[in-house]
């Protein structure tokens, strides 16, 4: 064997206190296990670790930033090609080297015939670079072979793995010529880079119209290849995100509401606290007036005190002569120069003082009540603030934060739905400029401007190709007499006289695994250029979720046990295939290929990727 293929070693997923690991060997490698513990998501983050767009955002994804996948070569070379999370450029480390190299940036997108990004790095590992391959049958032209012509070939996802359509076209009829053009590279070893482009010249308005209209299908085609997700995934994403931020806008209206009914509860005891220190505060005014009062009535109880005891003694002296003029106490006129009655005045000045204790009894009495209310006013007011305190440490320590990520949750589904609205739209435009394309088209073409480069497979290589999936769907004891031919219309194969696509979902799934296999194979006993592993998601699907009597037939079948056994037999050192699937292989076969469990129980074994 002549040609290089490449082999998968790990992929590491790496955060700032996790790690996770799923490691492969050369051979047969199956993952399998519970439903919704990362098996699939580890077949997305592998394409997306050979040039995929995006990885699709799931919730165990958040705590991890960098993944490093290792790859190696039968030649034993080896390296680490390292990425973010959230996309972009890729850093390579050769781990061939003696001593270890230093770190270089390998750009996302590829450029034609160089090796500073991931596609003409790869492509150069497997004899592939500066190839180019035909895009348009009428014009001629060429486009520069990318990694990701070949990724799809050999990362088979769950929902494409049981599509109805081809396995080596998407379906996209201005993108036909591109992939059927890269199966003719790998089956043949020759590509397009001897295609001369038509000359340009004057066509008919609906002509010229028709090829504007291609172009812009192409550019459009060629940047959903790029995103690498298909409109019913994209409808199904756009369905998940919506019934996600249903959920999402659910529970923050829920934390929202729960928010304000706590800043109102702060908002009120504010508002309790504030009177009671207001009243608090009139209270102490009070108390200090009736302080200053209950001194002045000391003031004049002295006063009336002195009044009373002078009078009493004036009242009780006995009468003598005047000292100065001698007259008799009969003779005297006291009244003639004394404001009225002595006597009079001191029962008025009892009176007043008793006047005057009973103010200052009523003034002690409601100075006594005011202080009682003014203790029990302070107890209550300790209590509001403890309870505002309490209020307060909820709202910044729990319910603020809780706000604050069901905001940023709701905001990343709201731009995540973005992203993804914008990639719909473009096939929306697909479709817009499609249906303008067929309403310039004539109902009658011109037989002379039929394309004269002939594309395709050519007729040997694709019959080679169906004897060897049909080789394999016999070794795998797959239902029929195993005779396949290619439909070159359909662009896929026909099986005892059935299309592939039209059977069953489970049956599609396997024949599916038999082509991409068969595909492998084929490069590798005619030493090819070929990426020289696979990744099936799902291929025995008939097992799992069958679909119709087809499916159900495969149940009863050894085809489970004879399709490990061809595996085996036929994938050792120099090939890798890798099979995600919920079912366990033979207990008779484990021995023989490397096995990662994924339990889904938190207290056996593995629970999942991440």
């Amino acid at each position: 064997m002549t040609a290089t293929y490449l082999q998968l070693r790990q992929i590491i997923f790496s955060g700032p206190d996790k790690k996770a690991s799923v490691a492969f060997v050369p051979g047969v490698n199956v993952i399998c296990g519970a439903s919704d513990t990362g098996k699939s998501f580890i077949t997305e983050s592998i394409d997306f670790m050979l040039g995929g767009s995006s990885l699709k955002v799931i919730p165990e994804r958040a705590a991890y930033g960098l993944i490093t996948l290792e790859v190696g070569s039968i030649n034993r070379e080896n390296w680490l090609f390292c990425r973010a999370t959230s996309g972009g450029d890729f850093k390579l480390t050769d781990l061939s080297l003696a001593k270890k190299s230093e770190t270089i940036v390998l750009k996302q997108n590829h450029a034609h015939d160089r090796t500073d990004n991931l596609s003409g790095f790869l492509l150069d590992k497997i004899g592939l670079l500066g190839k180019r391959i035909l895009r348009s049958k009428t014009k001629g032209t060429t486009q520069s072979l990318s990694f990701r012509n070949l990724a799809r070939l050999v990362i088979v996802q769950e929902g494409e793995i049981q599509q109805s359509g081809s396995p080596f076209w998407g379906g996209q009829y201005t993108l036909k010529t591109v992939e059927i053009a890269t199966i003719k590279l790998l089956l043949t070893g020759v590509d397009d880079t001897d295609v001369v482009a038509a000359s340009s010249t004057p066509e008919p308005d609906s002509s010229a119209q028709t090829a504007l209209i291609d172009d812009l299908l192409s550019d459009l085609h060629a940047e959903i290849a790029d995103i690498g997700v298909e409109e019913e995934e994209l409808s199904e994403q756009l369905n998940r995100i919506a019934a996600s931020l249903r959920g999402r806008q659910e529970s923050l209206e829920n934390v929202q509401r729960k928010l304000d009914e706590r800043l109102a509860a702060r908002r009120e005891i504010f508002t309790v606290s504030s009177n009671i220190e207001g009243r608090l505060e009139e209270i102490s005014e009070l108390l200090a007036r009736f302080s200053l009062l209950r001194d002045h009535y000391q003031i004049d109880t002295e006063r009336l005190d002195a009044i009373q005891e002078s009078g009493s003694m004036f009242a009780h002296l006995e009468p003598v002569s005047c000292p100065l003029c001698g007259a008799a106490p009969q003779d005297q006129h006291v009244d003639a120069s004394c404001e009225g009655d002595v006597e009079a005045i001191v029962q008025a000045a009892s009176a007043e003082i008793l006047k005057i204790e009973r103010l200052g009894a009523e003034l002690a009495d409601t100075a006594s009540d005011l202080e009682a209310e003014a203790r029990e006013l302070s107890d209550q007011l300790d209590t509001k603030r403890e309870e505002y305190g309490e209020i307060d440490s909820e709202i910044r320590q729990t319910i603020t934060p809780e706000v604050g990520g069901a905001r940023v949750a709701f905001t990343a589904l709201i731009e995540e739905r973005g992203s993804l609205q914008k990639t719909s739209d473009l096939f929306g435009r697909v479709r817009n400029l499609e249906e303008r394309k067929r309403l310039f088209m004539e109902v009658d073409e011109d037989p002379s401007s039929e394309p004269t480069i002939a594309a395709g497979v050519p007729d040997s290589a694709s019959h080679a190709l169906s004897l060897k999936v049909g080789r394999i769907l016999k070794a795998w004891n797959f239902p029929g007499d195993g005779q396949v031919h290619f439909d070159t219309e359909r662009s896929d194969f026909i099986i005892d006289g059935k299309p592939r696509g039209s059977r069953g979902k489970g049956l599609r799934a396997i024949t599916h695994a038999a082509v991409t296999l068969g595909l492998l194979e084929f490069c590798q006993e005619h030493s090819l250029p070929h990426p020289g592993f696979v990744v099936l998601d799902s291929p025995l699907l008939a097992y799992f979720k069958p679909e119709g009597d087809e499916d159900l037939a495969l149940q009863g079948s050894d085809l489970k046990e004879r399709f490990y056994d061809y595996l085996i037999q036929h994938h050792g050192q120099e090939s890798q295939v890798i099979i995600i699937e919920n079912q366990h292989p033979p207990a008779a076969v484990e021995d023989q290929l490397s096995m990662t469990v994924f339990t889904g129980n938190p207290s056996e074994g593995r629970f999942g990727l991440l």
